[in-house]
């Protein structure tokens, strides 16, 4: 134990008048951490880091980089599913001119290729199922960085609120003189013991009592963490559906998923409560359920693809987070930009910023499959072309409704707030 540490403490004198003196280690209190009061040059850096959000350039590259991994999860969904639908249709193609032939045994090439599209589809629905969830924790992150202002606002108000302890009053030569002359006489009367202790009481009580109506200091790690704490919990209290079927990138990718998984039928995107069960598990597609139910209706989603603002096919097809209109972007940054970095939406009179606006590669991937179906006809590629029957359907312009059965069900969509994103 070190020296300084190493205190001695009298013990009573012994009954034969002798008195005796053992070398006992004082118990030293818990440990507790230095906590002190933040000067107020600290203060104002970190008032200004607070005030300066918007100028952090590790923030924005943290934002960046949070924006690129949506992109890349919600892009990928959609490119792996669609090998995955392109390989099933083409094994349906194959069934399809052997039973033409009247052949009813599998032939190698076909067995293979159905044994290659169950492994594709085991595998694909895996890294479907990792990149929602690794989708979820980006948004997570996202929640966090937003969350980081009010963090800081509630440090400050912390640190502003405390009060540093008062500085222990220095003792006077004649109370020290006044100390050793009862100290010598308690020496003589053999109860150097008894004085010891209530001295180092006496001196304990003599510095502690201007502090005793002080609070305690709380350092600036501890502040912080309790403020993570509060927003942390007040997140997690929030439904699954709270958390991220009202989150733009997270509409983005159910949306790319489906159109990948129903590129042909145009079966609309199931209704985002379904999209979560009651314990906040992500669901599979809803839409293969209802399918089965002759009771519902089965709403055929056909989207126009020439722009509102230039009459032409989209070729860079961007939408926006205020209404679902898609525009080429090129006519839509025009159109915002001439009137003043605000414009009023040319389909519904929403308001638009250039700042609402994302490339929407599901429509694009629609376009790019029209196109396809324009080539095998050997055609040049316009919305108002009628398919054929074994062609695309989402050229089709127009609404298109299949009934099963006399019975509706209406197609809600939830309205989107861009403050969510």
């Amino acid at each position: 134990m070190p020296q300084l540490l190493q205190r001695t403490r009298r013990q009573p004198a012994a009954s034969s008048g002798r008195s005796a003196v053992d070398d006992v280690p004082l118990e030293l209190p818990p440990y507790e951490p230095p906590s002190y009061p933040m000067d107020e040059n600290f203060k104002q850096k970190l008032v200004s880091m607070y005030a300066n959000r918007e100028t952090d350039s590790s923030r924005r590259q943290y934002e960046k980089h949070l924006t690129k991994s949506s992109t890349y999860l919600f892009e990928s969904v959609g490119s792996i599913n669609d090998i995955l639908f392109a390989r099933k249709r083409s094994l349906a193609h194959m069934a399809e001119k052997r039973r033409a032939r009247g052949e009813r045994d599998k032939d190698d090439r076909e067995v293979s290729l159905e044994e290659y599209v169950a492994e594709l589809d085991a595998a694909i629905t895996e890294l479907t199922d990792s990149s929602e969830e690794a989708l979820r924790l980006v948004i997570d992150c996202r929640v966090e960085l937003e969350d980081h202002q009010a963090v800081l606002g509630k440090v400050i108000e912390g640190l502003n609120a405390q009060q540093a302890p008062p500085e222990p009053k220095p003792r006077q030569p004649k109370e020290k003189a006044s100390r050793r002359r009862r100290a010598a006489s308690d020496d003589e009367d053999g109860d150097a013991g008894s004085w010891d202790a209530e001295t180092q009481e006496d001196d304990d009580d003599q510095d502690n009592s201007d502090a005793q109506d002080v609070p305690p200091l709380t350092g600036v790690k501890k502040l912080l963490e309790a403020a993570r704490q509060a927003m942390t919990e007040e997140y997690d209290a929030l439904s699954a559906h709270q958390r991220y079927a009202i989150n733009n990138d997270y509409i983005s990718f159910k949306k790319s998923w489906h159109d990948a998984l129903h590129p042909e039928d145009q079966v609309p995107l199931p209704d985002p409560s379904t999209w979560f069960d009651e314990h906040g598990r992500p669901t599979k597609d809803a839409v293969a359920d209802a399918n089965e139910d002759d009771d519902l209706v089965i709403e055929r989603e056909i989207i126009d693809l020439k722009c509102p603002l230039s009459l032409q096919i989209m070729k860079e097809p961007y939408s926006n987070h205020q209404c679902k209109h898609t525009f080429e972007k090129a006519a839509i940054m025009e159109f915002i930009r001439s009137n003043g970095g605000m414009a009023k939406c040319p389909v519904c009179s929403k308001d638009l910023r250039i700042t609402d606006l994302y490339l929407d590669v599901v429509i694009q991937r629609k376009v790019k499959r029209a196109e396809e179906a324009a080539r095998r006809r050997g055609v040049d590629y316009t919305s108002d072309i009628e398919p054929e029957e074994d062609d695309d359907s989402s050229m089709i312009v127009g609404k298109s409704t299949t009934i099963k059965k006399e019975k509706a069900r209406p197609r809600r969509m939830e309205e989107i707030d861009p403050n969510d994103d």
